[in-house]
């Protein structure tokens, strides 16, 4: 829940009009490249709904999206309830059936032309455990887990070979589905706060989830409503079980990164250099590491992974018209190459996870 301060509260007209013209450019975005243009752009209000998120009325063509919604949840969730109601919006007046149920067939079609599920999908916590699972996948996800709770002995050699055995099972576990003869069911989530420019170390972050966790990764436009600024939040998209230790270690990573900087900090006062530097020198070793690792798998046990293509299929559906974006680099000092020193040593302690608990909060115990 975000709490706004007084001084926020006495702003939210101002902002009311900033989010009313943010809506109104997103809705002309999303129209554009789901519904090519077949929309007409409806009035925007922000109403004072405490139970329902959004609203359109065909009557006055009125999109409502709720202000407790947009103070108390990411950008990214409010764009999930705009394509809702562009959906009901295409059935009334692309369609021609503004009488139609509110979640009959012709809106399930509309939810697919602005790639929503129609279907209400289950909490993170109504789930099982991967522990209470007789599913082959889950048991080697669990598997996963354990080794990774390994990786915590104070032992580096211990550390390091269960995180090897982690990553071998990883690979093995995707190169079994990428086999399975049938459509896997992916899910997206976002990781992080709304930021400006994208630094290397976290294209460097995001080269390394997608690499390495068998997840696709994008930056995507965003927007920070409280601050009335845009930016870019990471958007990650995969099987659910990707997904928890994809996202596991984003927060482990970016929680031990700070750490590891603040100590070169103290033993570097005077030439510790900048933390973009030591940072963009940390996750290359890391990555570094990784890439060493997976390639050393290869090699002994026979297994290349070859990707998904289930996968990049379904990044295209969600975004037809996906564009690069340019990144931040650093120069290469002493403080660059200090970092890369502590990422070759880095190790992703801890366990993944069943069930997202943690997510957009950093990880306990960490």
């Amino acid at each position: 829940m975000v709490v706004v301060s007084f001084c926020a509260m006495n702003d939210l007209p101002l902002l009311h009009e900033a989010w009313i013209r943010q809506l109104q450019q997103e809705h002309w975005h999303l129209n554009t490249i789901y519904a090519g243009r077949k929309l007409k752009l409806p009035l925007f209000r922000i109403g004072r709904h405490m139970t329902r998120l959004g609203e359109w009325d065909p009557l006055v063509r009125t999109i409502t999206i709720a202000e407790k919604h947009i103070l108390s949840n990411p950008w990214t969730d409010v764009i999930a309830t705009l394509k809702h109601e562009m959906a009901h919006q295409f059935v009334s007046e692309v369609m021609g059936v503004p009488q139609a149920a509110p979640h009959g067939p012709e809106f399930q079609k509309a939810c697919a032309i602005f790639r929503i599920d129609s279907a209400a999908s289950a909490r993170p916590g109504e789930l099982g455990s991967i522990d209470e699972s007789g599913d082959e996948r889950d048991r080697m996800l669990a598997r996963v887990r354990d080794l990774l709770r390994l990786a915590t002995s104070p032992n580096e050699h211990e550390a390091a070979s269960a995180m090897r055995m982690a990553h071998k099972y990883l690979l093995k576990y995707n190169l079994d589905l990428a086999q399975l003869d049938r459509r896997l069911r992916y899910e997206t989530r976002f990781l992080g706060k709304v930021s400006g420019r994208v630094q290397e170390w976290e294209y460097v972050l995001a080269n390394i989830l997608q690499e390495h966790f068998f997840v696709d990764v994008i930056h995507f436009a965003s927007y920070d409503a409280l601050a009335n600024k845009h930016g870019t939040v990471l958007e990650v998209t995969g099987t659910r079980e990707n997904l928890d230790g994809a996202e596991y270690a984003y927060h482990f990573v970016r929680n031990n990164a700070e750490r590891l900087w603040l100590e070169h900090r103290r033993g570097h006062p005077r030439t510790g250099g900048t933390k973009l530097q030591y940072l963009a020198g940390l996750l290359r070793g890391f990555n570094r590491k990784l890439a060493e690792e997976k390639k050393g798998f290869e090699e002994e046990r026979g297994l290349v992974w070859k990707g998904d293509p289930g996968l990049v299929e379904h990044r295209l559906y969600l975004h037809p018209r996906l564009r690069k974006i340019s990144v931040g680099g650093v120069s290469r000092g002493d403080s660059f190459r200090a970092g890369e020193q502590d990422g070759r040593k880095m190790t992703i302690h801890g366990g993944v996870e069943a069930r997202s608990e943690s997510r957009g909060r950093l990880l306990p115990g960490t």
